[in-house]
């Protein structure tokens, strides 16, 4: 795979996209891969290797925000549950790149069934009131 030289436009979309946090950035790829691509909207199983050609389309971010993305998106309940019931495997443009083996099955399954074991997060516990203190009796 061939990288594009970088343009001046592109440079300074780099640079402008980079000044922001890293949670900004990371909405803003999630809410660009959600928006462009069909494969992530209908949580399709994704083809082996996707990370390399997301991060060299993403180039004005970092990789790593890329590839952070990418991973939460794997984790979703609803990818596990695509990836188990099995099938194909899917690029980009949403073509059939592969077929998900019996263990790549089992391993979705087993990893969905243990997000859905997980206890729902506990609300923040206020600290107990302190006892209030006994006045002095007038005797």
């Amino acid at each position: 795979m061939t990288q594009k030289p970088e343009t001046a436009l592109g440079a300074a979309l780099k640079t402008a996209v980079q000044t922001l946090s890293k949670k900004k950035q990371t909405e803003m790829i999630a809410d660009h891969l959600y928006s462009k691509y069909a494969v992530f909207k209908q949580f399709r199983p994704l083809a082996i290797g996707i990370h390399e050609v997301l991060i060299a389309e993403l180039s004005q971010f970092d990789s790593t925000l890329v590839t952070r993305v990418l991973t939460n998106h794997c984790k979703k309940p609803r990818y596990l549950k695509s990836l188990a019931k099995g099938g194909k495997r899917y690029d980009l443009k949403g073509r059939e790149t592969a077929i998900l083996s019996e263990e790549e099955k089992v391993e979705a399954q087993q990893r969905y069934d243990a997000l859905a074991e997980k206890p729902a997060a506990k609300p923040v516990e206020q600290a107990a009131p302190a006892p209030a203190a006994e006045a002095p009796s007038a005797e």
